[in-house]
């Protein structure tokens, strides 16, 4: 299947017979099949007859496309409709990467049910070459993300007025970033896997509180689905609760001067870690069960739902 770009996003009806067409046998060579990035990869085997295990871990909204570079009619109603049956079929496994998109499916009248299975953060550990300038003290600094939100309003300049030092730019990996003395972030998605690998590093977030968060909201802050995204921050990794302990919110950019000079930073790393141990466990412990499942559902065609 030939796409001009991110057109390749866009899953409509044909683009997605054209590929069951053409890998079809390469498909059914498989037990099962997976899908993450991104859920409408679904619809080729939702669209025609899969009735294998089928696991769909929605990681940026379900019906994702890229508008920029539409060249079908997607999402389209037939599209909804295939999901929304698909939670109803006993082959169809549907995982949310984070909380909001069970919430974001609901609003489109498709209920995904609560299954949630975020990364933990793993990666195998490798010697890189730094993409850190050298004259960078990294313990002395606090590294600030080059995307849309922290740049747009001046997080490390804020940072720098108020006597701290930051580095703001490219690195190379997370075990670039391991040493830094914190990070300071304005967050720009529900959740990112660098949230996940820094968190299994021990590196300690400064992010703003909900109600600081919601005035960059209304001075142009990017967030996707913004009107959606004042209802829901809770959710959202940086806000949900079984995270919150491990941030330092700040209300404005004294309190996070404030909260810099008063924090203990070897016992915040110590509790990230250990938090971040505890959700590898479990997220393998989850994602062994579906897996299981899977492997039941190959080995008992007659539990599988055939249509």
């Amino acid at each position: 299947e030939k796409a001009v770009g991110s057109a390749i996003y866009n899953i409509g009806h044909d683009r997605a017979e054209r590929v069951w067409n053409k890998h079809r046998d390469f498909f059914e060579s498989f037990d099962a099949i997976l899908t993450s990035d991104t859920a409408p990869l679904s619809r080729i085997f939702l669209q025609n007859g899969w009735d294998k295990p089928l696991i769909i871990w929605i990681c940026n909204r379900f019906d994702y496309s890229d508008r920029a570079s539409i060249d079908c009619d997607f999402p389209d109603s037939e599209y909804y409709q295939l999901f929304s049956q698909a939670t109803q079929q006993k082959n169809v496994v549907v995982i949310a990467y984070t909380e909001i998109e069970h919430i974001y499916c609901r609003s489109k009248g498709i209920d995904t049910g609560t299954l949630t299975i975020t990364p933990c953060g793993a990666f195998i550990p490798q010697f890189v070459d730094s993409g850190i300038p050298s004259h960078v003290v990294k313990e002395e600094t606090f590294f600030v993300t080059s995307y849309h939100n922290d740049t747009w309003f001046e997080v490390s300049k804020h940072c720098d007025n108020l006597g701290f030092k930051s580095y703001s730019g490219r690195y190379n990996g997370p075990e670039d970033l391991k040493d830094f003395k914190a990070i300071v972030h304005i967050p720009y998605s529900w959740s990112n896997l660098a949230l996940f690998e820094n968190m299994r590093l021990g590196i300690p977030y400064f992010i703003p509180s909900q109600k600081f968060f919601r005035e960059f909201l209304r001075a142009g802050a990017f967030l996707p689905n913004p009107d959606f995204s004042r209802n829901h921050l809770e959710a959202s990794e940086w806000y949900s609760p079984r995270h919150s302990s491990l941030f330092v919110y700040f209300d404005s950019w004294r309190d996070l001067q404030d909260k810099i000079q008063h924090i203990d930073f070897t016992a915040w790393k110590t509790r990230i870690r250990e938090h971040a141990e505890t959700l590898r466990t479990e997220t393998l412990e989850k994602w062994g069960k579906i897996f299981e499942s899977a492997k039941q559902q190959r080995d008992d065609p007659l539990a599988r739902d055939r249509r």
